[in-house]
Parts: structure tokens; C-alpha cells; sequence
């Protein structure tokens, strides 16, 4: 019987991601919800520091967004916060438009193939959308407290940097707003380790088609399987060991080795996934206050 995934399931960047990364790593993950006593990187002490961290620096921006003064956000913050959310400060891009500005906002939008009718869903640090008509514009920013900034072509192919401008193009009729075209939405990644160099993506009509028909082939291939062994593991290469097995809490689980790759090395975006108190993110609940 082929695959069927809760009515309560939404598809995110994540669990693309995940998928793309190693079709074994979804189903155990996002099918079977398992969790696993393994860390992704080492000293996990420091990673959950800086993860930790990078949820406050998160909160910061969210509520200085919202209209709390910046001089009562700024007291007592200790090291690193205190110099992030200077940058964050000095750095805003000053570029973005002001008449409507949304932060910490979920959107989706359909995802169908064959009979399987699902959701794609996004959260968004920040949304801008100004101008009328044909100049209307709209920013997505993402905020990352990464230790280094992420190549470009790496960013060019992440999950993240397809699915936020797709669902914001195919949700936007239901804002007060109104429908965007392609064109006129632009992706940005902004960094704490290069607050003035952010790394920034026009969206295009042909990258929404393209889009869409990459997402719809992965929902098809994914409710076409039936087991974890229809969900093939990564190939056992040095390199994907290197770059996927060696960050993945099931790596025991699937003969991959059993040390945590070294932090230094890890991509807490590309990886994020496999954090289960957020992995299945988007409830029923939730789902059904989305915009549709």
C-alpha cells in the first residue's frame, strides 16, 4: 500500500531538505518520528550553546520588529548577543520596504501529486512588502547566527532558498497585500559573522514553475514508497560520510559510524531537521489558521 502521511502533516524546507540529503534519514525522521540518543556535533555542549543562543538573538530581532525600544531590548545581553544584535542594529538592510512588515509569520500553499493532497508550510523570521501595482516589492530576510557564512552556491541550492519565495508567491492572495508575481520577491540571508554582506536571491517565474515541478516530484516519489527500504540510505561514500552521516543522529542506526562530526564543520541549517521537538512543527491546529 503506498505511503500516506498524516492528515496533520506539512511539508517544510526541513523535511524537503531531509529528503534530498537521504531519502532513509525522511522516513525515519518524518514516517516512523523516531527519536535517537545520538548528537549531531561535537562538543555537544557547544552546540547547544550556540543553538541556544541563536533562539534568543531570534526573540531580539522578533520583538525589536515588532516596536519594543531597542535600548530596553540591549540591556545585560553577554557576549555573543550583545555584538549580534549591535550588528543587527548598524546593519538592518535599510532597503526594505515599510508599509507591511510581518515577522515570525506562517504561510502555506498546496502540495499535490496523484491522490496525495498535502501542504507546503514556511516560517519566516521576517516579510517586507511595499510599493503598488507592478513596483510593489516584497524581502524575505532570514536571520542566521551561523559562525561563518554559507557559500552562495550553497545557499543557491537549499530546499529554504526554493520554498520561501514559492509558498510566499502562492499564499500571498490571501494577505492584505495582495497576489505577488515572482518577480517582484527576493530572498535574502542575513549573517551575524557578515552583518553587511547579505547574501541575496531574485525570485523569477521560471524558477517558480521549476519549482513546483520539483516539489511535486518529490511528494510523488515519497508517497510512492511503502517501507524503509523503498528509502535508500545515502550512498556509503567518504564524502557523504564526511558531509551527512557524521551529523546525523542515526548514524549508528544505519552502520555509519558512531562519533559526532566535529562542530567546527557543522551546518546547523542543513541539519536542523533531525531536531524531533521540531520536526513535525506545523499541527492540525496550526495548519488550519495558515493561509490558504
Amino acid at each position: 500500500m503506498p505511503l500516506t502521511l498524516p492528515k496533520t502533516f506539512a511539508f517544510s524546507q526541513a523535511s524537503l531538505q531531509s529528503y534530498e540529503n537521504c531519502p532513509r534519514r525522511f522516513w525515519l525522521a518524518y514516517v516512523e518520528r523516531l527519536s535517537w540518543p545520538a548528537m549531531e556535533a561535537g562538543p555537544y555542549d557547544e552546540q547547544e550553546r550556540l543553538m541556544r543562543l541563536g533562539g534568543q538573538f531570534h526573540q531580539l530581532v522578533e520583538r525589536a520588529e515588532v516596536g519594543v525600544p531597542t535600548d530596553l531590548l540591549a540591556v545585560d545581553l553577554g557576549y555573543p548577543l550583545d555584538g549580534w544584535f549591535e550588528s543587527y542594529l548598524r546593519h538592518r538592510p535599510a532597503d526594505l520596504p515599510r508599509e507591511s512588515v510581518e515577522v515570525e509569520r506562517v504561510l502555506s500553499a498546496p502540495l499535490a501529486a496523484g491522490s496525495g493532497r498535502y501542504r507546503l508550510a514556511a516560517r519566516y523570521d521576517l516579510i517586507a512588502v511595499g510599493g503598488q501595482g507592478e513596483g510593489r516589492r516584497a524581502v524575505i530576510v532570514d536571520w542566521k547566527t551561523n559562525k561563518r557564512v554559507t557559500r552562495r552556491s550553497s545557499l543557491q541550492l537549499r530546499m529554504q532558498t526554493r520554498v520561501y519565495p514559492y509558498v510566499l508567491v502562492e499564499a500571498s492572495a490571501g494577505m492584505p497585500w495582495g497576489p505577488l508575481a515572482p518577480e517582484q520577491v527576493e530572498m535574502r540571508y542575513w549573517f551575524t559573522a557578515a552583518p553587511a554582506e547579505p547574501v541575496a536571491f531574485r525570485y523569477s517565474s521560471a524558477l517558480h514553475a521549476e519549482n513546483r515541478a520539483r516539489f511535486e516530484q518529490i511528494l510523488t516519489e515519497i508517497l510512492s514508497r511503502e517501507r524503509e527500504s523503498d528509502f535508500a540510505k545515502v550512498p556509503d561514500t567518504e564524502e557523504n560520510r564526511r558531509r551527512f552521516c557524521s551529523y546525523c543522529i542515526y548514524r549508528s542506526r544505519c552502520n555509519r559510524g558512531i562519533e559526532a562530526g566535529e562542530f567546527e564543520e557543522y551546518d546547523e541549517e542543513a541539519f536542523a531537521e533531525e531536531d524531533l521537538e521540531s520536526a513535525l512543527e506545523f499541527t492540525l491546529e496550526e495548519v488550519q489558521e495558515l493561509a490558504f
